[in-house]
C-alpha cells in the first residue's frame, strides 16, 4: 500500500525539523522513531511542493546568504568511528597546556573522523568587557591568535573539523563590530584566520549535539539533555561530568566536557584562588556502525596525569 499523501502542514513541520536538524535526515528519523527511508521520502516531497523552506543547503553554499553571522547548525553523519570534543583552552602565550597535549596524543592515537573545538579556544582578556587586573600584563589578542595557530599544529587532520564558537572567541568579532566596524572587511573575522575550521553555534553529529553553552549550573548536564531531549555535549562550565538520562525512549547524556585550559594559570586570576569544580579534561565519543552514539568517555587529569582508558596518556 502507498503511503499516506502528506498534508500542507506535515510538509512544512517537516522543512522545519530538518532544517533544525542541520539537514541531517538520519538524525530526524532517529528524533523521530521513524525509517530513514520514510523521513527521507517525505523530505523529497516536501521539497518539491516548498523549496524556499529548505534553507539549510543554500545557507552553507553560500556564505553571504546566512541570515546569521555564523550558521545555527552545522551537521555531519559518523559511522563507526569516532569524535573527539574538547574546548576551554583560553590560551595565552607561554607553555602548552598538558591537557591540551594530552588531547592532541588521543587524536592522533584514535584518528577520530570529527575533531570538535568547542569553544573559548581563545581568551580575549584584553578586548573583554571586563577590566585588566593592575599588573596582570594579559597579552594582546594577536598574541593569542599566534599561540593558538602553533597548539593546532599539533592536531592530526580530520575529515571533519568543527569550531562551535564560544563567548570568549567572540570577544574578537565583537571587538571588530564595536571599535572597528568600518574595516571589518580588511581586517578579518575570527574565522578568516582559520579558515581551515568550520565555525557554527552547534554541531549535530548524528543526534548529538555539541555547542559551548546551553543550560549552566552543577547540574547544567542533566538540564541540558532533559530540555534538549537527545544527547548535548557542552563547555563553558568548565566542569566535567556525564548524567545519563533514561527512559522509555532509551539512554542520552549530558556531558559537561571540562576544560582543556590549566584553571590555575594566570588567565584565571579573578577566581582569586579560591575551590572551584572546573576540571581539565575532555571527552571521546564513538558511534556504533548505525550511527548511534555509544556511552561518552573521558580523558581526564587524574592526580596531575591525563588518563584515558584507565592510563596514563605521557
Amino acid at each position: 500500500m502507498p503511503p499516506a499523501p502528506l498534508s500542507d502542514e506535515l510538509m512544512r513541520e517537516r522543512a522545519r525539523q530538518y532544517n533544525q536538524m542541520g539537514g541531517n535526515a538520519a538524525a530526524l528519523a532517529r528524533a523521530l522513531g521513524l525509517s530513514p527511508s520514510t523521513v527521507k521520502d517525505q523530505i523529497i516531497t516536501a521539497r518539491a511542493k516548498y523549496p524556499e523552506l529548505f534553507d539549510y543547503e543554500a545557507n552553507q553554499t553560500h556564505k553571504s546568504s546566512l541570515p546569521w553571522t555564523l550558521p545555527q547548525m552545522l551537521s555531519r553523519e559518523i559511522v563507526d568511528g569516532c569524535v573527539i570534543v574538547g574546548g576551554d583552552l583560553h590560551i595565552w602565550p607561554g607553555e602548552v597546556p598538558m591537557m591540551w597535549k594530552a588531547f592532541c596524543s588521543v587524536a592522533h592515537q584514535l584518528r577520530p573522523q570529527a575533531i570538535v573545538l568547542n569553544g573559548d579556544m581563545l581568551d580575549g582578556a584584553r578586548v573583554s568587557r571586563h577590566g585588566s587586573l593592575l599588573g596582570s600584563r594579559a597579552p594582546k589578542i594577536d598574541e593569542e591568535i599566534d599561540a593558538l595557530y602553533d597548539a593546532l599544529r599539533m592536531l592530526p587532520h580530520a575529515e571533519h573539523q568543527l569550531w562551535p564558537i564560544g563567548n570568549h572567541d567572540q570577544r574578537v568579532n565583537n571587538y571588530l563590530a564595536n571599535a572597528a566596524s568600518e574595516l571589518d572587511v580588511y581586517v578579518g573575522r575570527l574565522e578568516d584566520r582559520f579558515p581551515q575550521w568550520e565555525f557554527c553555534y552547534a554541531a549535530m553529529l548524528n543526534d548529538v549535539e555539541v555547542r559551548h553553552r546551553f543550560r549552566g549550573g552543577i547540574h547544567a548536564a542533566w538540564n541540558n539533555a532533559l530540555h534538549s531531549g537527545i544527547s548535548t555535549v557542552t563547555g563553558h562550565t568548565h566542569q566535567l561530568q556525564i548524567t545519563a538520562v533514561r527512559n522509555r525512549n532509551g539512554s542520552h547524556w549530558g556531558v559537561e566536557a571540562g576544560m582543556l585550559g590549566d584553571p590555575r594559570s594566570r588567565a584565571f586570576e579573578y577566581h582569586e584562588g579560591q575551590p572551584s569544580r572546573a576540571h581539565e579534561g575532555f571527552v571521546v565519543l564513538t558511534f556504533d556502525a548505525d550511527g548511534n552514539l555509544m556511552p561518552p568517555e573521558f580523558c581526564e587529569m587524574v592526580r596531575g596525569r591525563p588518563i584515558f582508558r584507565g592510563k596514563p596518556v605521557y
